[in-house]
Parts: structure tokens; C-alpha cells; sequence
């Protein structure tokens, strides 16, 4: 081997193991917390070697979580003594040391790292069988379509690089077995693309958003107070997803809980024994109905009382005892820092009641019923699971200056709910898109367990530096009734949030009852409808990108300030007035007031208005396209009518005698003119609103 004349002697393992890889000129693979993966070979670095036989299970370890994964898994692994130069080859199929000696340069390795290519087979178990079973599914979806043909392959591997699994061995062992139902017993019902499908449908973490979490952690450990020792604590970590990029010596310090049992398997097969410790240790109290963990649903009264060790009756002379009494021990430790980590679930449960959807069982919650003992800014802020999280985290856990939580979740905790304020350290605005879901903004927000009073956070974003306001007053403040025999109109608004289904401009209330249960209307006529409206144009904010979508807020900040702008109210009044969003129409037994150029109650209010230049031209375009409907056979003389039913009504397609490749027929406008009217009129509608209205929405805090 070659001479190397000048050595380094390391005084961190990270350092001297990006100094080796550099050297040797190669970019190895991080997965799953290794040191670098290369090829075939899997490396190990020691600053010294201190006892080879753990060192030797670090790798085993390694190896157990490729397979969980159902990742190929290196046929060789590699200790390497950084600063003594010396090293163990071991195959990693035996756990045989292959060979051992000294090394100089790590250019010593390049042929080897090089022409070594061999992958050894996995093994089906309990914590490998849900990743095999998804990566058969996903990878062979052609060949494997029940759990028939799950099993089948297992058996007899045809498409996975595999040992032969003895089915019936395992089922007669369990069988064997008469208090617990075994894990296969539990998995094999399960197993094929459905269960692939469920964990697709997980909330996994991006990885350039979990990488700036772990870069938030490193800073909360910086923090650690000079010989204090530290844990990292996720009690929503599914499969370990925000652990990813943690170095051996940072998951050393972590405590990880799951729910749900074969996110649990995951778990266990990637951390256990590289962790402090996962929470449930054992899979004793699985509910095999639903396939979770009770005492691993961090909302329960279980867990608060495992965590805590409290009451745990149940579990003397158990291993749940004794890990119940190591975790309270640290909790409660003045020499150990907190730093907890977490993506909670987001999720209001009673969200989704109007709409005739089933609601969570939230209420029965441990923590929902505690949270409901105190008093907060905003009503029901403990409907919403991820606030249960939050305030739990505060309550319970976090209890010293020095503590830290980095946390995932929609920025209304702090912004209109103020169910904590602390010190902000940093912030960025993930895109939700990310996370397979809509787009919208998520805030990942490192917070100092220090009190505080924020009213702008300074964040960062994929598309740059954005601030956050806090917003103090909810905008139904503002709202009041016409007093009024008759309504021109009637607003409805729910939540502070602009969106079509929380803030609805109607004037057939008939139509909207289901409406009225969760949201109260309110009528509008010739003594308020231009105050009112402001709030209404609001919620029809179109977002400009994602950093924006669920981050700023319909609010009442700017009181009524915005009243004494004449200006103002009559463009928000014109704008609303053509508007496809104004779903006000004519049926039989009731004519729309709220339209414009047909001698409506609406007529009267603008002609105490003199229209600018921009107004002109909206306001022509509207002339045009009533014009032009006036013209067909659908319309109605009868009737008045906004844009909204002239799109619906009167703006109608039919068959254009051409068909597509389905032999399906094409359908155009039957009105193209028409159709094209309304196009550019929809057009001046969207550019009015950013010109005319945006800016004062933002100014008199109708927006933040």
C-alpha cells in the first residue's frame, strides 16, 4: 500500500468520514443513517477502534434496516479506524470477517470499492414484510395482484432477491402459540396492493424539507447547555421519516413512538438498537381489529401515563415498566434538554360535519378533554389534532429555556389561534404539494421554549423570504345584518381562511339550508351591502403562489377603517356585482337584485357613483355580454340575470359532429361569440381585483 506521509488525526467521526470519501474521489449512498454506502460495500468509521464486537453489530443493525427497507443489502461491510488505519472486512451474509490489516491512503480501498458489485439475498420477518410486499406490488404490479400472488412469491421467489420464506413454519409456530396472534397471522390478511396503497397514502415528509428540520435540529443541540445530555423525541414518527438524515451519534438520542402497528414494524426494523428507545416497546396491546397500537397513540391516556409512569398497574414486572421509568426519568431530568421533532397529523375532525362527512371520535381524546380545561383566544382550537400535539408538547414536555421544538404544521396555531408564542429561531414555508397533497403552505418553524411576543415571522420559502403576520381580530366582527324587509343578498362566511366554501354570495337562501346549520347568513340590502361586500371580496383572494394558501387571512385587524373609503366600498360593490362568484340569479318567484344594467335594486345603489376608467371598461364588458344573452333563446325577458347563470343557463355547448378517439362526440359553444365575451370578461374581472381592490384589501387589513 502507498506511503502517507502526512496523517490527520480526527477528532470527529463526520469530519474524518467526508475528509475519506473525498479523498477516494467516490459519492457513496447516505440511506438509512449509514456512514456511505458504496456498490456492494457498506462502511463503518470509528475515530478508534474501541470494541470491535459492537462495532461488528453496528453493522449487523445496518444490515437488518436495509432489509426492512427492502433495499438490496451490500454484500460486504467495512470497519475503518479513521485515525489508527487499520480495518475489518466482513461478509456481511456470514458476519465472518473477511480479512483485516492496516491501510495508508484512502485511495487503498478504490479497487475494492470499485469492482465489488454483490448484493446478498434479504429474508421475510416481521419488520421486512411490509416493505417487501411494497416493493412487489409497486415494482411488479403486472404479475402481483392479490395477496395470493403476495404470498406465492414469498414462498417461492421469482421477482425478489430473497430467501425462500417456510410459510406454514411460521403459521404452526404461531398457531403454537394460544395468547398472542403472531405478526403473520395479523400481516397476511393484509398483504397486495392494498396495503401498498396505504402507505402511499401516508404523510411522508419531502426530503429537502426533512433535511432543513435536521438542519434545525443540529442548532437545537448547539443549544445544549454544557453537561447537559439531550433526547430527540417524535411522537408521531410513522416509519422514522424525519429521522433520515440524523447521524448514528444523533440517533443515539432519539425516542421515537408510532401508532400504527406496520408503520411500528418499519420502525423497529430500521431503529431498533440504533435508537434510545421506540415507544410502544412491544406489540402487547395491538388492536388486531383496526391494526393499532393503543398505547402508542400519543393522544391517549395510555401513553401519557407510559411517558410519565403513572398508573401503570398493568404493567408491573413488565418491559413496559421498566422502559415506562427510563422514559419519565429523562423527562423529568434537570440536566436533560427536550428537543422534540414532529409532523403531527393535521386534521380539524369536525371540518367536514357540514358537508355530511364522518367525524373523528376526538372528543373521547385524553388530550382533548385536558386541553378543554383551559382557556384560549379562539374557540374549539382542541378540535384540530395537530393542536393537541402543540399544546401537549408545551404542557408536558418542553419545560426548560433550552428546550426546542422543530415542528410541521399549517401556521394558524400561531397566526389567528395564538396557542403559543416563542421564541422564533428560524422558519420556512414548505409547499404541501410536496407531500402528495394540495398545494399550500405548511410552516416548519424551530421554536425556543422561551416566551415571547411575535408579530411578524421572517420565513424562508422555495421561492424566497416571506413574512408572516399574527392576526388579533376575526373578520365576522365586522359583519351585520341589513335591517332591511328585504334582502338583495345574503352573505355567508365561515373561517378565516379565503376560499369559495367560507364566504358564499347568494339570493335563493332556500338553496342553501345545509349551509345555514354551520355558517349564519347574513342579509344584505341598501343600508349595509357596501360595507359588508369589502369582507366578502376577502375571501375571493386568489392566491399568488403557495407560499400564501392557507397562510394569509381574512381579519378584522384594520377595524372599520375601511368604510370611510367611498372608492373603495363602490369598486368592491361593481366588482361583486359581475362577478361569477356572486351566485345570485332569477327563479320562478324570485328575481336577482344584485346585477347590473337591468333596473335592479343593484342599479340604483351604483348610480351614486361615478365611474372611473377602469370601472368603464369592466363595467362595458359586463353591457356586452348581457347584450349578446339578451339575443339567444334561453334567455328570459322575465328574468334579471348575473354572470353566473348567463354561464350556466344561457352559455351552453352542443354537439359539434366531430368526435375524439373514443368515438365519443365533441361538444363546442353553441354561442361562440357569447363564449368568447365571457372569456374576456372573466379576464377583466381577475385583473380589476389585482389593480383595484388587492392592494387596499392588504392595506386596510381586511387580509394579513
Amino acid at each position: 500500500m502507498a506511503t502517507h506521509v502526512n496523517r490527520t488525526y480526527y477528532k470527529s467521526e463526520i469530519e474524518g468520514m467526508i475528509a475519506f470519501w473525498n479523498e477516494i474521489g467516490l459519492e457513496p449512498d447516505y440511506e438509512l443513517n449509514t456512514d456511505g454506502r458504496y456498490g456492494g460495500n457498506l462502511i463503518e468509521f470509528k475515530l478508534v477502534f474501541q470494541n470491535t464486537h459492537k462495532h461488528k453489530e453496528q453493522l449487523a443493525r445496518y444490515v437488518r434496516a436495509y432489509n426492512s427497507s427492502a433495499l438490496p443489502i451490500p454484500k460486504y461491510g467495512y470497519l475503518i479506524s479513521l485515525n489508527e488505519h487499520i480495518f475489518i472486512k466482513i461478509d456481511n451474509e456470514t458476519g465472518a470477517e473477511v480479512r483485516s490489516g492496516a491501510w495508508d491512503n484512502p485511495v487503498d480501498f478504490l479497487t475494492e470499492f470499485l469492482s465489488q458489485n454483490e448484493f446478498i439475498k434479504g429474508w421475510i420477518d416481521e419488520y421486512s414484510i411490509v416493505s417487501y410486499n411494497n416493493k412487489l406490488c409497486r415494482e411488479y404490479p403486472k404479475n402481483i395482484k392479490t395477496k395470493e400472488d403476495v404470498k406465492k412469491e414469498f414462498i417461492s421467489p421469482h421477482f425478489l432477491n430473497i430467501h425462500p420464506f417456510d410459510w406454514e413454519k411460521q403459521i404452526a409456530t404461531e398457531n403454537a402459540d394460544t395468547v398472542n396472534i403472531g405478526w403473520l397471522h395479523f400481516n397476511m390478511n393484509m398483504l397486495g396492493p392494498y396495503l401498498l396503497k396505504k402507505q402511499l397514502g401516508a404523510f411522508f415528509t419531502p426530503e429537502q424539507y426533512v433535511k432543513i428540520a435536521t438542519s434545525m435540529v443540529r442548532e437545537a443541540i448547539s443549544r445544549v447547555p454544557i453537561g447537559n445530555d439531550y433526547i430527540i423525541f417524535d411522537r408521531c414518527a410513522g416509519t422514522g421519516n424525519l429521522e433520515r438524515f440524523l447521524r448514528a451519534d444523533e440517533l443515539a438520542h432519539c425516542v421515537l413512538n408510532t401508532y400504527d402497528y406496520t408503520e411500528w414494524t418499519t420502525l423497529k426494523g430500521l431503529y431498533d438498537g440504533r435508537v434510545k428507545m421506540i415507544i410502544p416497546p412491544t406489540r402487547k396491546n395491538i388492536d388486531f381489529n383496526n391494526g393499532l397500537l393503543a398505547d402508542g397513540d400519543a393522544l391517549c391516556e395510555d401513553f401519557f401515563k407510559f411517558c410519565f409512569h403513572t398508573g401503570l398497574e398493568i404493567y408491573v414486572n413488565d418491559d413496559f415498566n421498566q422502559q415506562s421509568k427510563l422514559l419519565h426519568s429523562w423527562l423529568t431530568d434537570d440536566k436533560m434538554t427536550i428537543i422534540m421533532l414532529e409532523n403531527p397529523p393535521f386534521v380539524e375532525p369536525q371540518g367536514g360535519a357540514s358537508q355530511g362527512k364522518p367525524t373523528f371520535t376526538i372528543k373521547e381524546k385524553f388530550l382533548y378533554k385536558e386541553m378543554a380545561k383551559e382557556i384560549f383566544d379562539t374557540k374549539n382550537v382542541n378540535r384540530a389534532t395537530e393542536n393537541l400535539f402543540i399544546w401537549s408538547a408545551f404542557k408536558y414536555f418542553l419545560r426548560q429555556p433550552t428546550d426546542t421544538y422543530v415542528l410541521f404544521s399549517p401556521i394558524k396555531y400561531w397566526k389567528s389561534q395564538h396557542l403559543i408564542d416563542k421564541t422564533f429561531i428560524r422558519g420556512y414555508i414548505c409547499n404541501r404539494s410536496n407531500f402528495n397533497a394540495s398545494e399550500g403552505g405548511i410552516a416548519l418553524i424551530e421554536w425556543q421554549n422561551k416566551n415571547d411576543s411575535n408579530e411578524c415571522l421572517y420565513v424562508d420559502s422555495d421561492l424566497g423570504e416571506r413574512q408572516i403576520y399574527k392576526i388579533r381580530k376575526n373578520p365576522s366582527e365586522l359583519l351585520v345584518d341589513s335591517t332591511a324587509d328585504t334582502a338583495m343578498a345574503w352573505l355567508f362566511n365561515l373561517s378565516n381562511i379565503p376560499k369559495a366554501d367560507n364566504g358564499k354570495l347568494v339570493n335563493d337562501i332556500e338553496a342553501y339550508t345545509a349551509y345555514c346549520k354551520v355558517q349564519k347568513p347574513y342579509k344584505l340590502a341598501e343600508d349595509n351591502i357596501l360595507t359588508q361586500l369589502p369582507l366578502w371580496l376577502a375571501n375571493c383572494y386568489e392566491y399568488a403562489d403557495y407560499t400564501e394558501r392557507e397562510v394569509i387571512m381574512k381579519t378584522a385587524d384594520g377595524g372599520k377603517a375601511y368604510c370611510d373609503d367611498r372608492e373603495f366600498l363602490y369598486k368592491c360593490f361593481l366588482w361583486a356585482g359581475i362577478s361569477q362568484r356572486n351566485k345570485s340569479l332569477s327563479r320562478e318567484g324570485l328575481i336577482n337584485q344584485f346585477c347590473f344594467g337591468q333596473d335592479t335594486r343593484a342599479d340604483n345603489i351604483l348610480s351614486k357613483y361615478t365611474l372611473d376608467m377602469a370601472d368603464q371598461t369592466l363595467y362595458d364588458a359586463w353591457i356586452e355580454v348581457l347584450s349578446f344573452a339578451k339575443t339567444t333563446e334561453e334567455y328570459r325577458l322575465d328574468w334579471t340575470y348575473g354572470l353566473s347563470q348567463i354561464c350556466d343557463d344561457i352559455n351552453v355547448d352542443e354537439p359539434s359532429g366531430t368526435f375524439n378517439k373514443k368515438g365519443e362526440e365533441i361538444n363546442r359553444p353553441k354561442y361562440r361569440v357569447l363564449d368568447e365575451k365571457i372569456f374576456t370578461l372573466k379576464r377583466l374581472l381577475k385583473s380589476y381585483y389585482q389593480t383595484e381592490i388587492k392592494e387596499k384589501l392588504f392595506r386596510y387589513q381586511l387580509l394579513k
